[in-house]
């Protein structure tokens, strides 16, 4: 009796703990269906200039695990609407000694799938970069906010 008692305790808890992840996995949350939402997008740079703000720019290098270069851009983006924002895109040209622009890159540093950028909240981003054209002259690259979604 007391055998048929333990077995039966072992396969409730097994099912019980079956039937909590499955529920886990398969009820959607909250933030899927943020993304699915319709995206309003903004391209135009004197209109972002009132929706987000770019500040404190700046560059580091580290190495990764095989000795390459890691050239790691960072700075902060402050949302100065009262939406919050989904999607943020940047811009980055790197410059040659001369000034001229050798490398473009627009990374997105909020995606849709990622928690939005809430209203007067400061984020700071990084952008990681390896093998940069030899020309470049080292310096924090030229970045502006090229579009953003909200």
């Amino acid at each position: 009796m007391g055998e048929r008692r333990s077995i039966i305790i072992i396969v409730a808890s097994i099912a019980l703990v079956v039937g909590l992840f499955l529920v886990w996995a398969l009820v959607p949350s909250a933030r899927n269906n943020d993304s699915n939402l319709p995206l309003t997008e903004i391209s135009d740079t004197a209109t972002i200039q009132n929706y987000l703000q770019l500040s404190h720019l700046g560059i580091a290098t580290s190495e990764n695990f095989a000795r390459h270069k890691i050239y790691v851009i960072s700075g902060y983006l402050k949302n100065l609407s009262d939406k919050p924002l989904r999607v943020i895109e940047l811009k980055m040209a790197f410059t040659d000694f001369d000034g001229k622009a050798i490398f473009g890159y627009s990374p997105k540093v909020v995606d849709r799938n990622q928690k939005p950028l809430l209203p007067g909240v400061e984020f700071r981003f990084e952008v990681r970069q390896e093998n940069l054209p030899r020309g470049w002259n080292y310096r924090v690259p030229i970045t502006e906010i090229s579009k953003i979604g909200y």
